[in-house]
């Protein structure tokens, strides 16, 4: 159960970042602004790429052993040691994404002047909401 739920988180905060843009209009000039321009969103979009990965072949060794009732000691040392990498990975791409969140959105605010702050909130909520997810995926991979 533990897996599906961090296939699922994982799978939203994949499709969280990937459509996180927007454009920023200031003083009549507008610019695209997406997550690619930010090292630690691109930092938390592998993280959750690989987790992914691993999580869903990790769901496949789980189907194929109850399938077959047999499990290799070769899968019990790749579930203790890939789960303890991976989760530390998750971990550390919500943990860069909640930091630069709030750091971006502070020094959008006090160095640009915008016509509105709504794309700026819009954008870093949307950070803010992939790194939940990260968080929440490394709660299941550690469980």
């Amino acid at each position: 159960m533990a897996r599906v739920l961090t296939v699922a988180f994982l799978v939203i905060t994949v499709i969280i970042l990937s459509t996180n843009s927007v454009t920023l209009v200031s003083q009549g000039n507008a610019f695209k602004f997406h997550f690619k321009d930010v090292y630690a969103y691109r930092y938390m979009f592998s993280a959750a790429i690989i987790g992914l990965l691993y999580a869903v072949i990790q769901l496949f060794f789980a189907i194929s052993e109850l399938a077959t009732r047999t499990k290799s000691p070769f899968n019990y040392q790749l579930d203790f040691y890939g789960d303890k990498i991976i989760s530390y990975l998750v971990a550390t791409g919500s943990a860069a994404g909640f930091g630069v969140s709030k750091d971006l959105k502070d020094t959008f605010l006090a160095l640009v002047v915008l016509d509105s702050t709504d794309p700026v909130d819009k954008l870093f909520s949307r950070g803010h909401a992939s790194a939940s997810m990260l968080l929440f995926a490394f709660f299941c991979l550690a469980l």
